[in-house]
């Protein structure tokens, strides 16, 4: 099954997020997103629930999801998720920005679904067993000019041998690193560094909250616990954090940045860290971008 690109046309935006209201009514979503499964259901949940916090009505367009052929070669059909599809009315630029807008592949698997892809795009389409993300230039490979935007095709299939360097992303014991750090304007005004996860970890993102700093990682299953333990393991030391959750569903959960120096760790010389939500290790996070961004959400409230 082949797909035209989904959208050519993305507004400027401001991205939030905060997840802390949940549980809204999904009765006026179109029928396809009814039979999706439960981790993309909850992922639509907690954007409609930022859309909510920051002001706006969401309301979800049928170009928000999309089912797609088999990507990953295990029988089932996997689905795209586009939140220029999400409409936030009264806060119409929330979720998009110059780079487009979050889109996610979502891989279907032995433990449910899981993202096998997400990042900002200003569009995207199926060809065959590949899905084709246009990037702004910034996040091309070299990086250009924002307006000199790239196409790049990811396959996620086990066969796949994508080179290093061509956003490749492929099922596999430790899933493969995917987007990057970015810095985005909260419904409030305040400034958001936020990157998409890995595993169960759907976004990690940092702010100024009330002149403290936060994390927030936003997970795409309940933990089954109040208290959970986040390992960020790099090449030299690993960091434990305990994150409190912020929502009864245990899925978004708080976490102090300044925890033996977390955020400056994670703003520092490494590319990417080993990430373990309760001892369970969930691949490769990236920090691509970070330093930029962290200081930029956080240089208010902490030194970096």
């Amino acid at each position: 099954m082949a797909l035209s690109i989904i959208s050519t046309r993305r507004t400027s935006t401001a991205t939030g997020s905060f997840m802390f209201v949940v549980g809204l009514s999904l009765a006026t979503t179109p029928p396809v997103y009814a039979q999706t499964p439960t981790a993309i259901q909850t992922f639509t949940q907690e954007n409609k629930a930022a859309c909510a916090a920051a002001g706006g009505t969401p309301k979800i367009l049928d170009s928000y999801l999309t089912p797609v052929d088999d990507l990953n070669d295990d029988g089932t059909a996997d689905y795209v998720t586009d939140l220029a599809g999400l409409e936030c009315a009264n806060a119409w630029s929330y979720f998009c920005g110059s780079a487009g807008c979050p889109v996610t592949v979502w891989l279907s698997g032995p433990q449910g679904y899981t993202v096998g892809w997400g990042g900002s795009a200003q569009a995207w389409r199926q060809q065959g067993t590949q899905v084709i993300v246009s990037l702004h230039g910034q996040l091309c490979k070299p990086p250009r000019i924002g307006a000199q935007s790239c196409d790049v095709a990811m396959r996620f299939d086990q066969a796949s041998n994508e080179p290093d360097g061509t956003a490749g992303a492929r099922s596999a014991a430790k899933p493969a690193t995917v987007g990057g750090w970015q810095l985005r304007q909260a419904g409030n005004g305040s400034a958001v560094a936020e990157v998409t996860g890995v595993g169960s970890l759907t976004k990690l993102s940092a702010l100024c909250l009330r002149d403290r700093p936060v994390m927030i990682a936003a997970l795409s299953e309940a933990a089954g616990a109040r208290m959970v333990v986040f390992t960020f393991a790099f090449a030299d030391h690993s960091i434990n954090v305990t994150g409190t959750a912020g929502t009864a569903s245990q899925k978004t959960f708080i976490l102090d940045p300044r925890t033996a120096g977390l955020a400056s760790a994670l703003s520092g010389n490494a590319d990417t860290v080993d990430l373990r939500v309760a001892g369970r290790d969930q691949g490769m996070l990236s920090l691509k971008g970070s330093t930029s961004a962290l200081r930029g959400a956080l240089s208010s409230c902490m030194p970096l």
